[in-house]
This record gives C-alpha cells, structure tokens and sequence, in this order.
C-alpha cells in the first residue's frame, strides 16, 4: 500500500517524508552511538541500519536514491560528533548504508512483495539470509577501517563480533517493525476491539524489562519469558515486533549505562563479555518468541485462506440456481443450497424429511440404482428423473451425482441437479411427432412397428392373443376427385375420431398412410371381441359425415388377423390381417373378415 501511495509522488511532495526519515535516522544513530555503547567503540544494537532496511524494502526502487542520501546524511551527522570529521566518520557511515542497502536488494530481487502474509515464511527466510551476508560484509569492511584508522587495545575480532552482532540485530529487529507500520499502518495495532489488550500487554513486556534490567539477579533475567510469551500467543507478530524492539531498548540501554544483570549480577569484568550476553540474551528472546509468532501467523493464514475458500464455495452454491446437495456416508443429506425452495417449492427441512417421496414412484428404484454403486465403486453418474413440485406438479431434473471422500475417508456424494423440464417435454413433444400421424394424430407406421413387437412379445410370455384390424376407407379416392384433397383430409380426420371412439384406451389406432387404417388389440382370448370392434367400426363408418356444408356418405372394409396363442411372429399376423382386409374387399366391401392361425379357417360375416 505505501509503495502504491508514493509510487507517482513527485520529489517536491516528498520532501516532508524525506525529513522525517533523516530525522528518525540522525536520532536513533545517535541513541545506537551513545545510549548503547558498547566497549568496542560500536553500539551494542544497531537501531538505524533496520529502519533504513525496512523503508527500502516497502518503497519503490526509483525512491531508493533520495532514501539513501537522506540516511548518509544521518549517518554521517551520528557518527561526527563520536568520532569526528574524517576518513572513520566517512568509512562507517558508509558501511553503515551499506549493509541496508544491500540486504534490501537481494530480498527485493528475491521477494515480490514483502507485504504479502501468504509468503512470509519465504521473506524471513531471504531476509534473514541477506542481512547476515550484508552484515558481515559491512562488518569486515568497518573493522578494517576502525582497525586502520583509530587503533585501540580490542583487536579485529571484537570490532568484527560486535559491529555484526549489533547490526543484524538491529535490522531484524527494527526492520520488521518499520515494514509491518508503513505496510499495516494502524492496522498493526490489530483489530480495534483490541488495541488496548496489544498496548496493555506490550507496556506489560517493556515495565517488565525495566524492572528485570533495574535489578543485579542474572536468573531473573528468564522473568521475561512469559510476558513476552503472552504477548506473542495474543497478538502473533503485531506483538512480537514491538515487544522484542522495546526489550532490545531498555537491555542495551541499562547495560550501557551500567546497570542491569548483565553488569551487576554477572560478576564478568570483561565489557566486551558483558556485550556479548547482553546480545546473546536479545538474540535468545527472538528465538524463543519467533517460531510461536511464525506458526501462529501461518495458521492464521491458512485458517482465512480456509475460511474465505469455504465462504466462496458456500457462496457459489448458496446462489448457484442449480440445487446443490451434499450427502454423507450414512445417506443423510448434510447440505441442502437455498435454491431448492426457488427450483421446487420446498424449504430445505421440507425436501430433508420428504426427499424420497417427491421423486416419481417410476423413477425411486433408478435413482437408488444410479446412486448407490458411487459409495462402493466411486465415480461420478448422470441421471434425469421426475421430482414434484410443492404446487404439486412433477418437473424434469437432470443430475450429476459424483463420489467424493470426507475428512475421514468415507465415501459421501455431491449432487447437482437443475431443471430440464422444458428441454424434456420439447423432446418428448418431438418424439411424439415422430410416432404421430401429423393429419388424424393417430399413432404412424414407426410407433406401429414398435407396438406391435413389444405386443407380440408380451403375449408370447402370458400365452395370450393378439388382434390386429387392418381398415380401408372404401371408395376415397372419389372423395378426393369429386370434393377435392381438403374434404379428403376432413374425411381422414373424421374417419380417426370414430375409430377412436370404438376401441379400448388401451389399444392403439394408426394410420399406416393414405386411407389405410390398423388397430392393434392386445390380450385377448377368442376372436368375438375383435368382431366385436369391427362390427362397430363398420356400423359407424355407415354414418354420414358432415364436413361443413358438404355431407358424404362412406364405408369401410376390415380384415382381421389373430394370432395363435403365445404366437410372436409379427409378419405371420401382418399376412393374416391383410389378407383378411382383401377377402372383405372382395366381398363387396362395407364389412369384415376374421383370418385366425392357419389351423382355424377364415370366418365370414353373418
């Protein structure tokens, strides 16, 4: 965020910052320089180096400069008064801009973005690396020139041990404080609610430390574990930070100022000792505290990375129009989405406790069949099946049911379903209109065909009889000639209504084409109940026919075909009827013939 606020600011605009950062860096230099001396000559903790560090790293590269020459000029101004104007003044200024800017240059090349918690393990990783390789870079270099230009009785080792000790304690430290406040801002401080617990139990830490380092117990030193600890577990890093800074503080000023457990209670003569327990002892605090921050700020990232993956997926499905449900191992239905009271009426406590009576009692066993392989077997099904409405009517799903395993290893099902009702009944109403005969409605020769082999093979298993009547309206074609094809199709029309008022529901009417007529008569015993329909149909066919203002007189010629018994040969019946249809015809027409197996003779109307 602050890299895309400063990003297009001008330098002018810039200007109050930049002041601001040379003062903050001229005055913790000169903390470092003369409230955390250390016997060596160099501080004991380096404050300016980190917040040079953590100003890099969250500025754009084009405001590197500026920064850098606004901190020279800090450093330069700390380091003047202690060891005046001169090649030292100007050598460790230098390596003190040195190991920031360096450290902040491999992390940046390394690191996209620093701000980034979801990568914040990878940045304390680079960022730990650099600075230990830019300090002891800048380490080698200071000594050297401490060495070469201001002799003193600690030797190159000690210079070394304690300008890199101080330094990379100081960027770790006071780096991660400067990223996390121009990145977090007062976001830092956490969630409102509690601020006021994070600056409690921080002033807890620093008076702590206060009254620990006012003391000359060396073992009370640990005393200060548990409140950092506490601070830690409550706030992750937005405690850590500021608790370790404020500790690294008030230690290296009271041991720079000979007080403190580290003076008084150590019995060590020896200053450069004392320095080193006392950076040993920041150093141990970041060590005990920093894996607790670490975990605690990756599981809570993982925990709103879960939860905003949990809320994104419970969205989709809550606003999805599809009815998503999810259906444990034990075949209860764990969720239910919204949709199902917009997609069937129901709430979803209703569509719970009714689940299985609303599907179709047609469909209940092929929606079990479907569904119930996927708990052993796995996979994934696809299924269309009738589900009732709450209004009452049934509508179309098609579902996608597929196998999916639980946090515990079994086998649950996630169901998607939507309506596809209108799609359904278009195909139905397209199909009907491949089986239909377009100009009477009647069943067509293909619907015909199907019946009559799925008739014939019933009868075959139940040891029944099958009639078919084959029909001819007599004389059309002078009907056609004389009145014309439109009183023609009226005739058909009319002749198909009384067909259909002469046979059962269950039987099938069909026009084979032109004015050729059959019905197909299912389970029957003896061949009086096809006469039966043939003596009505020929009775009826005798009526006049009003077509409008024209009135015509017709007749039919039926034959009859029965089958044997538990016969199954759909061409052996087909010959039957047809030529009993030719002996009416010859008969003079206007009545029927009855052709039975060929053991039973042709009957001829009374």
């Amino acid at each position: 965020m602050t890299q895309a606020l400063e990003r297009n600011a001008p330098l002018v605009a810039r200007l109050p910052g930049l002041a601001l950062f040379t003062l903050v860096v001229a005055v913790s230099g000169w903390w470092s320089i003369h409230m955390a001396l250390g016997p060596s000559g160099f501080s004991m903790l380096w404050i300016p180096s980190g917040i040079l560090f953590g100003v890099l790293m969250t500025s754009p590269r084009g405001h590197w400069p500026a920064y850098l020459a606004c901190a020279l000029l800090a450093f330069l101004a700390s380091n003047l008064q202690r060891n005046g104007a001169g090649l030292l003044t100007l050598a460790l200024s230098l390596c003190n801009l040195f190991d920031a800017w360096f450290a902040a240059r491999l992390v940046a090349s390394r690191v996209g973005d620093v701000g980034q918690l979801a990568s914040i393990n990878r940045t304390l990783r680079v960022g730990g690396i650099a600075t230990l390789l830019a300090c002891t870079l800048s380490a080698l270099a200071a000594a050297t020139a401490r060495q070469a230009l201001m002799p003193q009785q600690h030797g190159f080792g000690v210079l070394f041990e304690t300008w890199l000790a101080s330094h990379a304690l100081g960027m770790v430290i006071f780096g991660a404080l400067t990223v996390i406040t121009r990145i977090e801002g007062h976001r830092m401080l956490g969630p409102p609610k509690r601020r006021l617990e994070l600056l409690a139990t921080v002033a807890l830490v620093a008076a702590s430390a206060w009254l620990i380092f006012m003391q000359a117990s060396l073992s009370i030193t640990f005393l200060l574990l548990p409140p950092l600890m506490f601070c830690v577990l409550r706030h992750r890093f937005s405690g850590f930070v500021p608790a370790i800074a404020l500790i690294a503080v008030i230690a290296a000023t009271a041991t720079a100022a000979g007080h403190g457990p580290f003076v008084l209670g150590a019995g060590a003569t020896d200053e450069v000792a004392r320095a080193r327990m006392l950076q040993l002892f920041i150093l141990c605090c970041c060590w005990a505290a920093f894996p607790v921050a670490s975990v605690l700020t990756e599981r809570r990232i993982l925990t709103h990375r879960v939860a905003r993956s949990e809320q994104q997926y419970r969205m989709l499905a809550d606003y999805s129009r599809d009815l998503i449900i999810r259906i444990g191992p034990g075949r209860t239905l764990e969720y239910i989405s919204p949709s199902v009271t917009e997609l069937l009426g129901w709430t979803r406590e209703e569509y719970d406790r009714l689940r299985w009576e609303l599907v179709h009692p047609d469909d209940v066993a092929i929606l079990r069949d479907t569904m119930d392989p996927l708990y052993e077997k796995g996979g994934m099904a696809s299924i269309v099946y009738r589900c009732r409405h709450k209004q009452g009517t049934y509508i179309w799903l098609a579902a996608n049911v597929r196998s999916v395993t639980d946090a515990n290893g079994r086998a649950a099902l996630v169901y998607s379903g939507r309506d596809v009702t209108s799609r359904v009944e278009a195909e139905l109403a397209l199909e009907q209109q491949v089986r239909r005969d377009p100009l009477t409605g009647l069943a067509n020769r293909l619907l015909f065909d199907e019946r009559l082999v799925l008739a014939l093979a019933r009868a075959g298993r139940n040891r029944t009889c099958v009639g078919l009547l084959y029909i001819d309206l007599d004389h059309f074609k002078a009907i056609n000639d004389t009145h014309g094809h439109a009183a023609g199709d009226q005739a058909l029309r009319e002749f198909a209504r009384r067909i259909g008022g002469c046979i059962r529901s269950v039987d099938l009417a069909v026009r084979l084409g032109g004015d050729e007529f059959a019905v197909l008569v299912e389970d029957i015993a003896t061949p009086q109940s096809l006469q039966f329909v043939a003596e009505k149909l020929v009775a009826v066919m005798r009526e006049p026919m009003v077509l409008g203002n024209l009135t015509l007189q017709a007749s039919a010629s039926i034959g009859i075909g029965m089958n044997a018994a538990g016969e199954s040969d759909a061409e052996a019946l087909v010959q039957l009827a047809d030529g009993a249809l030719y002996q009416a015809k010859a008969a003079g027409r206007n009545t029927w013939r009855l052709a039975t197996a060929p053991a039973a003779p042709p009957t001829a109307a009374p």
